[in-house]
């Protein structure tokens, strides 16, 4: 009986923290924090790298958190990656000479296989008869695309990374509101989905 009101306080911790995570994502942004021409982007990377280091301490070393994240759907977490066919904008922003080509046809493309992938899952997910291994494909593609869709951005930035963007459009926009919610919040938020899933894949091979 005492491990459900830890779980519950854990889950309430996490609720917590991805809010406080959001509204300072969103007000970094409407004030236009994100956006740091010339210089590195810390300010991306800080929203990357801090919560995702906070997720780890907090797994490593509470017993209630690890039950909380062990608690969430499967069916739930894979679903929510339908958002990334937030990636025929990237196509649609090359299209109108927004985005670079190298960014966003690569990352467009991979979020829109990605959030496929998952619509096509779903279904053998609600009937517990999905293929381990195609459920371990598609996490590891989509993980990969993630990472890579930071990498080419900070490349293509107009900060002092930008080194693939000299002459050319930048990912300016990526950091520009309401747009810069997507690499300080739901990027990170994403990997992080990722990684869960990894372990919720290696829980279902060693029950099998």
């Amino acid at each position: 009986m005492e491990k459900q009101p830890r779980i519950a306080r854990a889950r309430l911790f996490t609720v917590v923290a991805v809010i406080a995570w959001f509204s300072a994502a969103f007000i970094c942004g409407a004030f236009g924090k994100v956006n740091e021409p010339g210089r590195p982007p810390l300010v991306v990377g800080a929203f990357i790298t801090l919560p995702i280091l906070g997720f780890s301490v907090a797994y490593l070393v509470s017993n209630a958190f690890r039950a909380f994240t062990e608690s969430l759907s499967l069916t739930l977490i894979v679903s929510s990656h339908l958002w990334r066919f937030v990636g025929l904008g990237f196509i649609i922003a090359w299209l109108k000479g927004a985005l670079p080509g190298g960014f966003a046809i690569p990352e467009g493309l991979g979020d829109i296989i990605a959030a496929l992938g998952a619509l096509l899952l779903l279904p053998k997910l609600r009937k517990s008869t999905v293929s381990h291994g195609w459920l371990l494909v598609w996490n590891s593609f989509g993980f990969i695309d993630l990472v890579s869709a930071i990498v080419m951005g900070i490349l293509y930035s107009n900060s002092a990374f930008g080194i693939l963007s000299r002459g050319t459009v930048t990912t300016e926009l990526m950091v520009t509101f309401p747009v810069s919610l997507i690499p300080t919040f739901f990027v990170p938020l994403f990997i992080l989905l990722h990684a869960l899933t990894f372990k919720k894949i290696a829980n279902l091979k060693a029950r099998a």
